[in-house]
């Protein structure tokens, strides 16, 4: 059993099949289906079955995936001790939620690049939840959320900056029905949701179902610059954060009303698991953040 078949394998439960796993990894077919082979070969159980055009674990398959992430992670971890003395290097394993990455992390990823040429960085983004998820599961090494304060005895937590939120509608919307002193018992223009679990979704569900305003036919995207292009073509109102909408803001393009601590106070959070061993390049990347996030606007 090889390190790089177990990273075929997740790739293929993470990326959903063969073919974009083959893309991505850079294989040809075959040999992609050769390592699950040789896996399935060693272990004497299939690991995938296909139900139609679905590829899905067997019992075997569900049993391997989390063993296999460990074994990764600490391949990782090993990895990095064998780094050259004196110059940091190995992989780094990076979370964060679309906004963060686009707004928020353009310039420490910039900086830590030029400082550790020889570190290869994976970025994966996906929603809170998730993110925390996969810290437990050793397939992070560190998380950047926006989100209200996480509460996690298993995780180190520290926050970097609050996140004012913003309710956000064209030029023309009628917003009203957000304020807090409005009685209005309906949504006057669709909702417009992040994709489920999203924690800004969650909390604006929260204020509606609060508030008792009733919406009906929302709208629900899982990229922010998707909503931000749908509220500026008049299609509905969303809540982001305003530094995802400042631009716009001041060209005019989108109006905002600013969310109450109501709805929730967000923050942008970096979290790692307590039981993680810090790696030259995590603590040169948390360094680097840490200094950044002092001048985010």
């Amino acid at each position: 059993m090889e390190i790089r078949q177990l990273t075929t394998f997740i790739a293929i439960v993470e990326l959903g099949g063969f073919t974009k796993a083959t893309e991505q990894m850079g294989y040809a077919q075959s040999t992609v289906t050769s390592h699950i082979q040789l896996l399935e070969a060693e272990l004497g159980k299939p690991l995938f079955d296909r139900l139609g055009k679905k590829l899905v674990l067997t019992a075997a398959g569900r049993d391997l995936l989390p063993r296999a992430r460990q074994m990764l992670a600490i391949h990782r971890e090993i990895m990095n001790i064998a780094a050259d003395e004196g110059e940091v290097s190995g992989d780094l394993v990076l979370g964060a939620g679309e906004s963060l990455s686009i707004y928020r992390l353009g310039e420490t990823l910039k900086e830590f690049r030029k400082s550790c040429p020889r570190v290869n960085i994976i970025l994966k983004n996906s929603i809170c939840s998730d993110l925390r998820s996969k810290l437990h599961t050793g397939e992070l090494d560190i998380i950047f959320t926006i989100e209200p304060r996480i509460e996690d005895p298993d995780l180190i937590v520290r926050s970097l900056k609050r996140e004012p939120m913003v309710f956000i509608g064209s030029p023309e919307a009628d917003m009203d029905f957000l304020a807090l002193g409005s009685s209005a018992p309906s949504a006057s223009d669709s909702i417009i949701f992040s994709e489920k679990g999203c924690s800004f979704r969650i909390a604006f569900e929260s204020y509606l179902r609060q508030r008792s305003i009733r919406h009906m036919n929302p709208l629900e995207f899982s990229s922010i610059e998707a909503s931000k292009k749908c509220v500026m073509n008049g299609l509905g109102i969303s809540l982001l954060p305003r530094y995802a909408v400042s631009s716009e803001l001041k060209e005019g393009t989108l109006k905002a009303l600013e969310a109450p601590e109501q709805l929730g106070i967000f923050a942008t959070q970096l979290a790692y698991h307590k039981n993680k061993s810090i790696s030259q390049p995590m603590s040169k990347f948390m360094e680097i953040a840490a200094s950044n996030s002092a001048s985010w606007k």
